[in-house]
């Protein structure tokens, strides 16, 4: 007795679930788009892109999308014309009962911009995705410069690992070595605060170019990277702040459990 009760009880709950999406259905056919909003989490970096250029993307393809019934408005085309914009890491499109188009977007968030060797720039985004400057905007990250040869054109994503180090790629690029320095200093507050220019010499090493003090620090090359940059730390809290910013020219961190100088 209680099994067949279950199974009338269930039968009850489906039947009435499907009633109430046929409902559902019904009333969406009906239902005239009244508000057209975009949404963009900026993911607390600078704006790239802005409301009205989606709200352009849209227009392109429809005068209005306001007054129109949401069964006449093709979701899925919208979404795939905004995740094409170079700037957006995700975009979802999506309509409410109410008679809502709603476009969400988390904006690629840049943490270096590279200027190569032909002075072209473009950014690398967190995840190692390569994109242009915006033609309005412009984002104020570390710049990496000098002999970089590679080009936007080259390649649309580096191949990264989300646990970065410099054991985990065979032969890395010099996009990727820049990528995987620029995260490293991304991460750690100081260094980010500090280090304001990655530069690659004609050895394809490293030099870096900080903000406070007129000194350039020779890095190398990616290998023992916190190695070395618990050495810039323990030098700067037990050197530079006693002898001061500007005593040293060059501060060299190649070698083995020491910090060459020179003035």
């Amino acid at each position: 007795m209680k099994k067949t009760f279950k199974i009338i009880l269930w039968i009850i709950i489906i039947a009435g679930i499907i009633v109430v999406g046929g409902f559902i259905n019904i009333e969406k056919k009906k239902t005239i788009c009244k508000k057209f909003e975009v949404n963009i989490n900026y993911d607390n970096s600078y704006p790239l892109i802005t409301v009205d250029d989606i709200k352009d993307k849209v227009y392109k393809l429809y005068d209005s999308v306001v007054g129109k019934r949401l069964v006449d408005i093709d979701i899925e085309k919208i979404e795939s014309i905004v995740n094409q914009v170079k700037y957006v890491a995700k975009g979802d499109v999506y309509t409410t009962l109410r008679g809502n188009l709603e476009i969400n977007i988390i904006q690629r968030k840049p943490i270096v911009r590279i200027i190569n060797r032909k002075n072209q720039s473009f950014y690398i985004d967190q995840t190692g995705v390569l994109f242009p400057l915006g033609k309005e905007y412009s984002a104020r990250v570390i710049i990496a410069n000098g002999n970089i040869k590679e080009s936007l054109n080259d390649t649309t994503k580096l191949y990264c690992f989300e646990e970065f180090s410099e054991h985990n790629i065979i032969n890395p690029s010099t996009l990727q070595k820049i990528y995987l320095l620029a995260t490293y200093i991304a991460r750690d507050d100081f260094l980010k605060a500090q280090i304001e220019q990655i530069y690659v010499n004609k050895n394809s090493e490293f030099e870096l170019i900080p903000k406070v003090g007129r000194h350039v620090i020779i890095f190398g090359d990616i290998d023992n990277m916190e190695k070395k940059f618990n050495k810039l730390f323990v030098f700067y809290k037990e050197g530079l702040n006693k002898t001061g910013w500007d005593k040293y020219k060059v501060i060299n961190l190649k070698y083995d459990n020491q910090v060459v100088c020179s003035k």
